[in-house]
């Protein structure tokens, strides 16, 4: 029996590294079988075994550490049987470093038609809620309140719609004014695509070629392991609160902060300053 103990305890150990002193963020080492996962973390999602529009292989050059994977999804398609021939979910999408995977219960939001509900009010503020997962203002505000890891497909599935993630917020670059722009999405950002191709190249394939998915999403998720690498090496030198507030300012140059945002940062000791368009909610505050 205690050998067997041992061995659980050993396949899940959290180190914790450094805590910020103002908020209730940390920054840690989580050790899992297959791999060592820096938290706070993004887990991009592959709900059936894969990304969309992106390798195994480019999801490593981006040192993404863990990946999402969807027990519902998986079970359907390709199903326990094909997975256990392959030796696991591992082996079978070629992926070497740490997965998650959930249980499946957001389906009794996403496949809501299949169910049937009493209080529609109640899983319609959910809907509301899901909705708003894992924007990069999320990411930021919930580290402050001591969150570690996250997952959503957001990343990847506004870059099917054209819009890459930068630190002013979004660009839709399928909009016409992208098109004679050849300036990269990012000219600070390190990533493939911003490296190799402008606004303009991907304005002109939006639409009509595939690979104008592929290469915005490279973008995308480095973009948010970019943000969480920054998160943790803020928290490590105990500089978190300024990282946000110029995180923040960045992200809304006029100083009007989400209320919800300004209300959480508070919680946790950081005070942001506010603009003239804020003065409403700062009243509501006080």
């Amino acid at each position: 029996m205690a050998a067997h103990m041992d061995k659980i305890h050993k396949a899940l150990e959290f180190e914790i590294l450094a805590k910020c002193s103002t908020t209730k963020a940390r920054t840690a080492i989580l050790t899992l079988p297959h791999h060592k996962v820096e938290t706070p973390v993004f887990m991009p999602v592959g709900t059936q075994g894969t990304m969309k529009g992106l390798t195994s292989k480019q999801l490593e050059d981006m040192d993404c550490q863990i990946i999402l994977g969807n027990t519902y999804h998986l079970g359907l398609r390709p199903g326990t049987d094909i997975l256990e021939q392959a030796g696991g979910l591992h082996k079978f999408m070629n992926w070497k470093r740490a997965l998650l995977t959930d249980s499946g219960g957001f389906q009794m939001v996403s496949l809501i038609k299949l169910s049937e509900m009493t209080e529609v009010r109640e899983e319609e503020n959910c809907k509301c809620h899901l909705r708003k997962v894992s924007y990069a203002v999320d990411l930021v505000v919930c580290c402050a309140l001591g969150a570690d890891m996250y997952d959503c497909v957001y990343p990847t599935r506004t870059a099917r719609f054209g819009t890459a993630l930068v630190p002013w917020g979004q660009l839709h670059l399928k909009n016409k004014q992208y098109g004679n722009d050849l300036k990269p999405i990012d000219d600070k950002c390190s990533c493939y695509t911003c490296k190799k191709h402008s606004r303009a190249y991907l304005n002109s394939l939006i639409g009509k070629e595939s690979v104008a998915c592929h290469l915005i999403t490279i973008h995308n998720i480095y973009y948010q392991m970019q943000l969480m690498h920054d998160i943790r090496e803020s928290i490590k030198q105990d500089k978190f609160p300024e990282f946000i507030r110029k995180f923040m300012s960045k992200m809304y140059p006029k100083s009007d902060y989400p209320l919800w945002a300004i209300e959480s940062l508070k919680s946790v000791n950081v005070e942001l300053e506010y603009g003239p368009e804020n003065e409403t909610k700062q009243d509501k505050i006080s």
